[in-house]
């Protein structure tokens, strides 16, 4: 229930939020919105290094709420709140390092020293269980081999589902990032007609005239900027990390499955050696 109210509740503030950042972005003061502008009607201008103002030219704060916030608000629209929120803590994940391909020879000695303790019949100890760096196979072998929590038959099926969750929560993630990567563009469009009409219906000072064009085209400038510089790049490379993470997955099911049954350590190896780097290489190679 508190997740089902949390999502209605999201839906709300976004169709209230697009509308406060439209309407602000609306009826705020045009001679206070682009920052240089502001800084020149003052005189404030003089004192600052030209290369600055002009910089600060590209500071609009009605194009800012429309853009930001309007795509902002249409995503908590269009996506479940708990969900958009895990999207927005995966980001951190894009700024890490593709440690996938590393991680398969590791998982490949690991599994060599745990299939050949468990085909001798030895036990697995503590120890063995700490060394294993994966979180997903330490698990796996803590919990379903070492503790033989659920019968092998049931193994497989268990371990195809935790694959199957983590894809699709990392299709969710590129899902909302693709869609605002897709929102930023057209209210950048937004806040370019917004900018056209008080321009037209100005009657006042070319600066005014000035400050009402400088909404229409900063507006899209930053959706743009947002969309193909942030956006659209951060589901790119997000869809990336998931796609090596799931050949690594696999790798470590497979591995686990093989371990489960007692196969000879000989036979989970030749299995394994497909996922190594090198082999991918070869295949590559060979197959263009």
């Amino acid at each position: 229930m508190k997740q089902s109210s949390a999502d209605r509740l999201g839906t709300l503030i976004g169709f209230i939020s697009g509308a406060f950042f439209i309407l602000v972005g609306i009826l705020f003061p045009a001679e206070f919105s682009n920052v240089a502008l502001f800084l020149e009607s003052t005189g404030a201008a003089e004192n600052i290094n030209k290369y600055i103002v002009q910089i600060l030219r590209f500071f609009d704060i009605k194009s800012f709420l429309i853009v930001f916030g309007g795509t902002l608000s249409a995503t908590f629209v269009a996506f479940p709140y708990t969900k958009t929120i895990r999207c927005f803590k995966s980001v951190p994940k894009v700024f890490a390092a593709d440690l996938a391909e590393e991680a398969t020879q590791e998982i490949y000695d690991q599994s060599k020293l745990i299939a050949e303790k468990r085909f001798s019949g030895k036990r697995i100890t503590n120890d063995d269980i700490s060394s294993l760096q994966n979180p997903f196979m330490r698990r796996w072998i803590e919990g379903l081999i070492v503790r033989e929590q659920v019968e092998q038959e049931s193994l497989e099926q268990i371990l195809h589902a935790e694959v199957q969750m983590y894809e699709q929560r990392a299709d969710e993630e590129i899902e909302i990032f693709d869609f605002m990567g897709t929102a930023a563009p057209a209210f950048g469009m937004v806040g370019t007609i917004v900018g056209l009409v008080l321009m037209l219906a100005e009657t006042g000072s070319i600066r005014a005239v000035m400050q009402a064009m400088s909404i229409a085209m900063l507006t899209t400038l930053y959706g743009v900027i947002l969309s193909n510089m942030i956006l659209l790049p951060i589901a790119s490379k997000r869809k990336q990390l998931k796609e090596s993470n799931l050949i690594l997955l696999e790798m470590v099911r497979e591995s686990v499955n093989r371990i489960a049954r007692r196969e000879a350590p000989y036979t989970i190896l030749q299995e394994l050696h497909n996922f190594l780097p090198h082999k991918r290489d070869e295949f590559d190679e060979q197959y263009g």
